[in-house]
């Protein structure tokens, strides 16, 4: 509890102790929900068990379902069943409800679930009842879309082997962030990157379009796999000071007409009426950018 403090105050929020031990283990599970560069396609919640990935197959008659999702082997299959009351979401639209017949293949949704035995044809089996059905977007890029206002055709793909950052000096940077004191960070770090780094490796140049940027780097409200926002209720004052709530960050570039994507991220934020406070957002997104800048100069070397 100590160290979770120690991180609010961090962030520049306090009296966080005036808060009871229930909404302080609440908030460290949304904190830790799915974190990290890699972000979990299948995982526990307190809410159960979830999937998220692409509808790749349905049976309206049986009201099965099977979804593909990265793995940590590859592309992986998950299978299961609605129950009769399943709830059917379209989550981007303030949650409205669906019919499976409406749902295409293809999309991007994610699903929770309880694995269990029932007894199928005479025969126990175990079998995986789905409680809930959210749809997301089209795809896993969505949000990319929805921060740039693209078109919902626009091909965003992840990056294949080879793909990278774009050798030119400087390189093009548009910064698509809803978060002021985000913004802030990385666009301080960029002017002390160029002071410090930019004749050794290449300066950054922020451009104030996507169509002038070769690289862009986008933060989207929310992510695939939060399951609550948490509010930041003062019991003492009796006010909503904020929420906390997640983000997700990409580093993408355009490469051959289309958009790519080389890096996603996951980290917590802190919204309040005027903006959202998350370091560990700006630390992430810089890191790689440093990191893959290095990397190129170094084969560039070669």
């Amino acid at each position: 509890m100590l160290d979770h403090l120690a991180e609010l105050k961090r962030l520049g929020i306090e009296a966080i102790e005036t808060k009871s031990m229930k909404v302080l283990l609440l908030t460290i599970v949304v904190l830790c929900s799915a974190m990290g560069s890699v972000v979990a396609q299948k995982k526990s919640t307190f809410m159960g068990d979830l999937v998220v990935g692409e509808l790749a197959g349905k049976n309206e008659a049986t009201r099965e379902i099977t979804i593909k999702y990265p793995g940590k082997e590859g592309t992986e299959i998950f299978s299961g069943i609605l129950a009769d009351d399943c709830k059917l979401k379209l989550e981007m639209s303030g949650g409205g409800d669906l019919m499976l017949s409406e749902i295409v293949q293809g999309t991007h949704i994610r699903v929770f679930y309880k694995n269990r035995s029932e007894k199928v044809s005479g025969q126990e089996k175990k079998i995986n009842k789905i409680s809930r059905l959210e749809v997301l977007g089209e795809d896993r890029y969505f949000r990319i879309r929805r921060e740039l206002h693209l078109d919902p055709s626009t091909a965003i793909a992840a990056a294949e082997n080879g793909v990278d950052l774009p050798t030119t000096s400087p390189l093009k940077l548009y910064l698509s962030i809803p978060y002021d004191d985000v913004q802030r960070q990385i666009v301080e770090w960029i002017e002390k990157w160029n002071r410090k780094n930019g004749v050794s490796f290449g300066k950054l140049e922020i451009v104030s379009d996507v169509d002038h940027a070769d690289t862009l780097i986008v933060v989207a409200v929310g992510s695939d796999t939060i399951v609550a926002e948490i509010p930041d209720y003062d019991t003492e004052e009796r006010v909503n000071r904020g929420v906390w709530s997640q983000a997700t960050s990409y580093l993408v570039v355009k490469n051959a007409g289309r958009l790519t994507v080389l890096w996603t991220n996951v980290d917590a934020v802190y919204v309040t009426k005027n903006t959202g406070i998350s370091p560990r957002t700006a630390e992430a997104v810089t890191g790689e950018i440093a990191k893959r800048i290095k990397a190129r100069s170094s084969s560039l070397k070669k």
